[in-house]
């Protein structure tokens, strides 16, 4: 009579109840018919005297959690690049890319003054500033950087939180706005948010906010934008390669970046910094009309008013690119959301985002991404996710 397989005993030790993490690790335990070990979530300190076969972790900034995992006997895959000398295999977000979907949603929006509100300085800050900051100057445009939050892990800047708050309100008032702030992550970002709205500045029209990890806890009196951070497809890729590993295989990788899943826009980046008024009612009706295969130029120049020569010269001067691209820029922007947080056919996201061909359609992504709609799509979601 066949047995069957004995139930996989895996600790998951967070430091943090993120509920990403949270929710990709019970997934594939589900899946797998792993016994999920969660008194480390609740309890905030490992189990004493708990003995398994592998331990999913996210260490954070917890000693004693670092302690335990460089000491475990047990295969260990760490879940995010924030502590990068346990010295076991790991699961990475690509920082730099996020910090480029937040430069790259701003910039849509024609902001030309940028900032960066970080929550301390270590090498995960660092790599999201590095990549909204080189998008924001490769368009020409400076990026300002406010101090952390945590100012107590910062070398160069120390204050307290009231001179702090006092030295970013100078700031914003001091600034050019519109101005658009990139913060680390949705905490941060309602830090700005408080700051912002307790000195009378206002959201979005002065400071337009975005976040990272679209974190459900984080409610504001403004809804607030955010970079669609993958931990859920983060901890269950750590949860595929952790059941390597206890198999006696050898990992096919010590670290692996998860893509971001695009851009989450609410209340705090809506908003289009326009001036002349022909250019805000050509987009205005872009946004309305692109799932419309027929939208061509010419209909827009029509809506607003204008013939098709000036509507050209008007959105080049204001937005540095032509009718056109703004079309196939928002069907694509269209088209990416759906792939990443739909199982839609291709077939079926293409004539959504407004492309009647789909030779055309795929033609014209690979042009705006680099990727096929597929590629786009399997770079943002856990291997088993088809």
């Amino acid at each position: 009579m066949r047995t069957r397989p004995r139930k996989r005993t895996v600790l998951l030790a967070l430091t943090l109840t993120h509920h990403g993490f949270y929710h990709g690790a019970i997934r594939y335990a589900a899946e797998h018919h792993w016994h999920l070990v969660e008194d480390a979530v609740f309890t905030g300190s490992i189990p004493m005297g708990w003995e398994g076969d592998g331990i999913l972790s996210f260490v954070g900034y917890r000693e004693d959690f670092a302690r335990y995992i460089k000491a475990a006997t047990v295969p260990v895959v760490e879940i995010s690049s924030v502590r990068r000398d346990l010295g076991v295999p790991c699961v990475w977000e690509d920082n730099e890319e996020i910090g480029r979907s937040a430069a790259a949603h701003l910039i849509e929006r024609n902001f030309k003054h940028f900032a960066w509100a970080p929550f301390w300085e270590d090498a995960v800050n660092e790599e999201r500033y590095q990549g909204f900051a080189q998008l924001v100057q490769a368009t020409g445009y400076p990026c300002d950087r406010l101090p952390p939050i945590n100012t107590q892990k910062s070398g160069r800047r120390r204050m307290d939180w009231i001179s702090r708050r006092n030295w970013i309100i100078e700031k914003f008032r001091s600034y050019q706005k519109p101005v658009g702030v990139f913060c680390y992550n949705d905490y941060t970002a309602s830090d700005i948010v408080g700051i912002c709205m307790d000195s009378n500045i206002h959201i979005p029209e002065q400071i337009a906010v975005i976040g990272v990890d679209d974190d459900p806890v984080v409610r504001l009196p403004i809804s607030l934008s955010s970079v669609r951070h993958d931990l859920e497809g983060m901890a269950y890729r750590a949860a595929e390669l952790l059941d390597q590993l206890m198999d006696g295989r050898k990992a096919n990788f010590q670290k692996s970046k998860v893509q971001p899943k695009g851009v989450v826009t609410r209340q705090s980046t809506d908003i289009t910094v326009i001036q002349n008024p022909r250019v805000l009612i050509g987009i205005e009706y872009i946004r309305a009309n692109f799932p419309r295969s027929a939208l061509s130029v010419e209909r827009v120049a029509s809506a607003v008013g204008v013939s098709r020569r000036s509507l050209e010269k008007a959105f080049r001067a204001e937005m540095c690119r032509s009718v056109l691209h703004e079309i196939i820029r928002t069907r694509i922007s269209q088209a990416k959301l759906l792939l990443a947080t739909t199982d839609l056919p291709v077939a079926d996201v293409a004539a959504g985002s407004g492309f009647a061909n789909l030779n055309h359609f795929f033609r014209v992504f690979r042009q705006q991404t680099e990727s096929t709609p597929r590629g786009y799509r399997m770079a943002r979601r856990p291997k088993n996710v088809k």
